[in-house]
């Protein structure tokens, strides 16, 4: 069984996903991604924060798995915001737009206020 690129912390219909690697692939994402799906559907967890402060690049094809999981979140009215991303994981989602929805944060804290308060 492999080990899973983040550290996900439940908290009520909260979760926090804390990667520990330095640079994301497609693959480690979409297993996370699968891991925040399977919390969504089972657990009712509605609110998420990547904390990617640990990340210096991630592949584009991660935003793939991003928006997938963005669309079933959708689904049940749920939220996701990014925190603490490095200034090429900022700028991939601001060159693509993505920061629209998927909004960037400087604290953990401070995103999952933001999407918890609206």
């Amino acid at each position: 069984m492999s080990t899973l690129a983040a550290e996900i912390e439940r908290t009520g219909n909260r979760a926090v996903a804390t990667f520990s690697t330095h640079e994301v692939t497609t693959m480690q994402m979409q297993e996370v991604v699968v891991e925040l799906m399977e919390m969504m559907r089972n657990d009712a967890v509605q609110y998420f924060v990547l904390d990617m402060n640990s990340v210096e690049f991630i592949s584009s094809g991660c935003l793939g798995s991003l928006v997938e999981f963005i669309q079933d979140l959708g689904h049940m009215r749920g939220k996701v915001a990014l925190a603490h991303c490095h200034d090429n994981v900022s700028f991939l989602f601001k060159v693509t737009r993505l920061d629209s929805i998927f909004p960037l944060f400087d604290e953990v804290e401070d995103a999952m206020k933001a999407i918890t308060s609206t």
